[in-house]
């Protein structure tokens, strides 16, 4: 569904430009990306109701913007376009499209989420940008039928998931490859650098197929570009992902790069990867969380609103100063739980005004069992304060992690290497105690 409805993206704006003028021609490129910030002077916003697109915001270069200016109201007819060629072509029933222009002077806007794409579609009149936020088939179909994944699960998936702490069988690795393949599902890789750092990237399974005996999983990464020429054949990566509420942990290899072609729009850059002969199963989590084992004291220092809508071209060019360490006047909070993806946090008090909910911080976390200072940034998810009595307050804060450079890469790293030796420790614990049958 990933496919058809980039496709259908990539065909919407080649139909809207071309009726602008039809001698233009119309090369395409397409790249899935984690997180983008952008600001243009022209820029809209696409929506398609009960269909898999979440969201398009459509931008003009300043040449095409140009062109469009010389007659009044081109830019709505291109727009009236797009939005109805999009709806005859996206994969749905009963879609229903609608555009806005957006305020010239407004905030900036952020693409952010493993399944972002943003399609170029450059011509010599200039560019027109889509960059588009879109549903796989799982989350598609569960707005449709509340049960649809779970029925899957039912289906493929082994039967004694609760009780396994492998899956190795042939048999449920290929019912297990269909059910990612069926669902797009969205999965983590841990790809080693040359730097000696490990870098994290969300990655979606696009298909599946078979070269001799071997299975391959086709999947789109949100891997920086210079990162992509680390990813070469043979090169083992470990990955993980969430299902049925059990966390499966993979190895796997890298076979190539593999081009998945969208119907003569553009080719999708994409590799392929050797299916998993094993997965290991931690814990009955879409993620790990836990307590930490000994004290984890974190220092939080609240950047400026601008911070989260920063007007680079490139979202990993900080253009707001951050500190390099804790500044004097930074709030001092004790790490309650930790997991892959973000971290809860309790400050004695109710904080600063500026600490405000969807704000970004910057965290440093240190104590037992870190091997190193991480330092982080952090979406302040959740804000909670609560009455302790004698007028004393206490506040909670859930943070989301974001990357916003290669130290939050690494970071995130320290913090996945810490989580998952709690775990063991946790599981060890819990078979030492347990009684014998």
């Amino acid at each position: 569904m990933i496919r058809e409805t980039l496709t259908a993206i990539g065909h919407a704006g080649r139909h809207s430009l071309v009726q602008i003028s039809p001698k233009l021609e119309v090369e395409t490129q397409i790249t899935q990306v984690r997180e983008w910030s952008f600001a243009m002077p022209n820029l809209a916003r696409v929506t398609v109701a009960n269909s898999p697109i979440h969201q398009i915001y459509v931008g003009l270069s300043r040449p095409l913007a140009a062109l469009l200016s010389q007659k009044q109201g081109m830019f709505e007819v291109l727009l009236e376009n797009f939005k109805q060629a999009l709806v005859m072509r996206v994969p749905a029933k009963r879609p229903i499209g609608s555009w806005q222009i957006l305020d010239s002077g407004g905030d900036t806007q952020i693409l952010r989420g493993c399944r972002s794409f943003i399609l170029r579609q450059q011509t010599v009149a200039g560019n027109l940008y889509l960059m588009a936020d879109v549903a796989s088939r799982c989350e598609y179909e569960i707005l449709r039928q509340e049960d649809w994944e779970t029925e899957l699960a039912a289906s493929l998936l082994p039967r004694d998931l609760g009780r396994n702490d492998a899956v190795e069988n042939p048999v449920a690795l290929d019912r297990l490859a269909t059910y990612l393949a069926r669902c797009e599902h969205d999965l983590e890789l841990l790809v080693p650098g040359i730097d000696g750092n490990v870098h994290s990237c969300n990655a979606v399974v696009l298909g599946r197929n078979k070269d001799g005996e071997h299975g391959r999983m086709l999947v789109s990464l949100d891997l920086e570009k210079d990162m992509r020429a680390e990813l070469q054949p043979g090169l083992e990566l470990e990955g993980s992902f969430g299902a049925a509420g059990r966390v499966f942990r993979y190895r796997t290899k890298c076979v190539g790069q593999e081009s998945l072609t969208l119907e003569k729009v553009a080719g999708l850059p994409c590799y392929l990867f050797d299916l998993p002969e094993r997965y290991h199963l931690d814990q009955r989590r879409r993620y790990f969380r836990v307590h930490p084992g000994g004290k984890l004291l974190a220092r939080v220092h609240v950047l400026p609103p601008e911070a989260a809508s920063d007007h680079g071209a490139d979202p990993l060019i900080a253009h707001v100063d951050r500190p390099a360490k804790p500044p004097r006047d930074a709030l001092t909070a004790t790490i309650d739980d930790l997991s892959f993806s973000g971290a809860g946090l309790v400050i004695d008090g109710d904080g600063p005004s500026q600490l405000t909910k969807d704000c970004l911080v910057v965290i440093w976390i240190e104590g037992d069992g870190l091997k190193q200072t991480a330092e982080l940034t952090g979406l302040v998810r959740r804000l909670d304060s609560q009455p302790l009595g004698r007028g004393k307050m206490r506040t909670s804060v859930g943070l989301e992690f974001v990357v916003r450079g290669p130290g939050d890469r690494q970071s995130t790293q320290v913090v996945r290497q810490y989580v998952m030796a709690q775990q063991r420790r946790l599981l060890s614990n819990r078979s030492a105690d347990a009684q014998p049958v």
